[in-house]
């Protein structure tokens, strides 16, 4: 117990068996044996083995994993387990004629599914001629969806779009969910001018998998030459804010608002409209016994050149270190502009000159702690997905700090009025109550254990999801506050300190241990679903990607609570979008294989090695996903798909599960808060490490 921190332990969250796989992990089974033999002679090499292969693999030795598979099948040839894992490891890197050769071997043994992901390899490594040779003698009538929409990638490949589109068609009428069979659709239209059909297929797509990145681009497009440019628009301004380092993107948006200026006029009219009729709500601040003197810094956003703000009372501007007294009082609907000038922060009323300048941050308050502030066009989330520009309200007070690159902008209140809005942000406030009571408590530990992490920027925590999803009070609703409320000051312990309770969506079937994602934070565990058993050995890249494909039974997996693009997924992210993302840290060229350098028992990948033309960069934990185009999660299985001069134009990303993996599993909480679990049982069984405990401080500045 440290300083200031006084932690009440609440009683024992029951504790679970960490089975240890230290052993599979270099490789080694049993123990050592000493023989009497001559000093010079060496040691014999233990008989290569398949789970010594799996071992290798998941330790990250890749090579020698391929080594150990071809010494297994040098003494066995009809090995079918080595053989496929061979294929699959071939398949991750690239080697599209070394897993074609072992394809057609097992093939012609009649091994299962081998014609099928023979005639896969083929396509995907563009050998068109192979592939239409292995096609049935109804190729409209194939045995699978699957095998239909291959066959249509090989008719594109040939340049027949009449008989792609057709076999798309066919696909989807055998399974309708099909993200990127409506996406090429769409790509056949576009090529024929069919806009309108273009727009409705890649709608359709995005309709399917929201995730789908590649999709938004050709749909501001297509709507574009439909000369709908007020749809357009503002579909082209989402596209730069997930893609922000596009420059054709920048360049189409910068020409649609050059040749129609009315748009950008128009938007900027609306927002002056919004400034003038918004009214900052006042919100109720309610009891905070136990929790009433910690605050939360939320950094809102950063390099911010000025901010528009309109202030809800009657308030005060000071310097932020409180040493200079109040330098201005205000009255409510205010609008101010905040600019920072080169280390210099201004305020002024809008359209006004300003009346206060300062090198050092300022802080803006209310009298009335139920005041809040709008804040106009805050952008969150910038080159993910989810990025968006919205106006949002805050609770509590408003810190400018100017920094050398822009304003950062800062927001400070209670912890609990912070959670107000967090949890509801995090998961949806008509979920089960024990679920949202289980996300309080953890929210809560994280936010606790979080104190001080961003110091030299000058708050603790980020306002995204880098930290947790803050929206603000519009967020808040009554079931949310109440799940914090009843867990007021509740938190997870471990080793007698606050737990960084990490959560995400939903884990698809099987969290992470924290050390295997980030090399740190060992309170968390992996465990699996509560539905499925433990796992005491690694599955192998055949086996996990099975289990990737399948759907297998989970509370993570229940309706109404998960998505289906949460729970199993797929992703093709453009080889080029890659090299531009992976090029931020180093330039490679354009990316030749993308091969994993480690996993942990879940099947996440810990690193990736990216693989170009001039060079190769490692990718480490969970930037993993955003370095790869934006994926779900890092546990997912990947292969190339050639383009016409047989390097990589796709990789496709199969995957499971949405966020880092580590924690609780929200989706799972939801499943196993309708099943009857409480949220003690829900913590216990994802922070089978930790303790429950209360959360008493007296000093906020110890922690931090």
């Amino acid at each position: 117990m440290s300083g200031a921190l006084r932690l009440r332990r609440e009683g024992r969250i029951r504790r679970t068996v960490v089975v240890a796989l230290s052993a599979l992990l270099l490789g080694t089974v049993g123990s050592c044996m000493t023989s009497r033999v001559a000093a010079a002679e060496p040691p014999t090499p233990p008989p290569p083995t398949f789970d010594g292969a799996v071992a290798s693999y998941y330790g990250g030795s890749f090579d020698a994993s391929v080594e150990t598979l071809k010494a297994l099948l040098a003494a066995n040839a009809s090995d079918t387990r080595a053989q496929w894992e061979l294929v699959r490891l071939y398949e991750e890197a690239g080697q599209y004629d070394k897993a074609v050769t072992l394809l057609r071997g097992l093939a012609a043994v009649n091994s299962d599914g081998a014609g099928e992901e023979l005639f896969i390899a083929l396509v995907l490594a563009g050998r068109t001629k192979e592939a239409q040779a292995l096609e049935t003698a109804e190729p409209e009538n194939p045995a699978s969806a699957k095998m239909l929409f291959y066959a249509a990638l090989l008719a594109l490949e040939t340049g027949d779009d009449a008989r792609a589109s057709s076999l798309f068609t066919a696909s989807i009428g055998r399974q309708e969910f099909q993200p990127m069979a409506w996406y090429f659709l769409g790509e056949i239209a576009v090529r024929a001018g069919h806009f309108p059909e273009a727009s409705a297929d890649f709608n359709k797509a995005l309709e399917q998998n929201p995730n789908l990145t590649i999709a938004l681009a050709p749909l501001a497009r297509s709507v574009l030459a439909e000369g709908k440019y007020r749809e357009a628009y503002p579909l082209l301004r989402r596209v730069r804010n997930i893609l922000p380092h596009d420059a054709a993107v920048e360049a189409e948006l910068l020409a649609v608002e050059s040749e129609h200026p009315e748009l950008k006029n128009a938007r900027i009219d609306a927002r002056t409209v919004r400034e003038k009729t918004a009214q900052p709500p006042v919100m109720t601040s309610f009891p905070a016994v136990l929790t009433a003197a910690t605050e939360i810094r939320v950094g809102l956003a950063e390099e911010l050149k000025s901010v528009t703000i309109k202030t809800g009372g009657a308030y005060s501007i000071a310097s932020a270190d409180r040493s200079g007294g109040i330098a201005f009082r205000g009255s409510p609907d205010t609008l101010l502009v905040v600019t920072d000038d080169q280390g210099t922060i201004t305020v002024a009323r809008s359209g006004e000159a300003p009346f206060l300048s300062s090198d050092r941050p300022l802080e803006l308050n209310y009298a009335n702690p139920a005041d809040t502030t709008i804040v106009f066009d805050v952008t969150t989330g910038r080159g993910d997905f989810f990025a968006a520009t919205r106006d949002r309200a805050y609770r509590g007070v408003m810190l400018f700090r100017p920094e050398s690159k822009g304003l950062t902008l800062i927001n400070r209140l209670p912890l609990d009025e912070y959670l107000y809005s967090v949890l509801p942000s995090e998961m949806p406030p008509y979920w089960p109550k024990q679920a949202l009571e289980a996300q309080a408590v953890a929210a809560r530990s994280y936010t606790i254990a979080s104190l001080g992490r961003f110091a030299k920027k000058g708050y603790d925590v980020a306002g995204s999801v880098l930290s947790a999803a803050y929206g603000g009070v519009g967020n808040e609703t009554t079931a949310s506050t109440d799940a914090v409320n009843a867990t007021q000051g509740q938190i997870l312990l471990f080793d007698g300190k606050p737990l960084l309770a990490f959560y995400s969506a939903n884990t698809g079937g099987y969290t992470e241990n924290s050390t295997s994602v980030w090399g740190e934070h060992a309170g968390m565990a992996a465990v699996p679903d509560a539905l499925s058993p433990p796992r005491t050995s690694f599955l192998s890249l055949t086996e996990l990607n099975k289990w990737i494909e399948s759907d297998p039974a989970a509370y993570d997996a229940r309706t109404p609570y998960y998505s289906r693009n949460a729970y199993r997924w797929q992703k093709w992210v453009p080889a080029a979008e890659i090299a531009q993302r992976a090029g931020e840290s180093a330039a490679i060229g354009p990316v030749v294989s993308i091969t994993s350098r480690g996993r942990g028992i879940s099947g996440r990948i810990n690193d990736v090695e990216i693989t170009g033309t001039l060079g190769s960069v490692r990718v480490r934990g969970d930037k993993i996903r955003w370095v790869l185009g934006g994926l779900r999660s890092n546990l997912f299985t990947s292969r190339p798909m050639d383009g016409s001069d047989g390097m990589p134009e796709y990789f496709i990303f199969q995957g499971a599960g949405w966020g880092h993996g580590v924690g609780m599993d929200q989706t799972g909480a939801a499943g196993m808060a309708s099943a009857g679990f409480d949220y003690t049982q829900i913590l216990a069984h994802y922070y089978p490490r930790a303790e429950l405990g209360v959360y008493l401080p007296d000093e906020v500045a110890a922690a931090r």
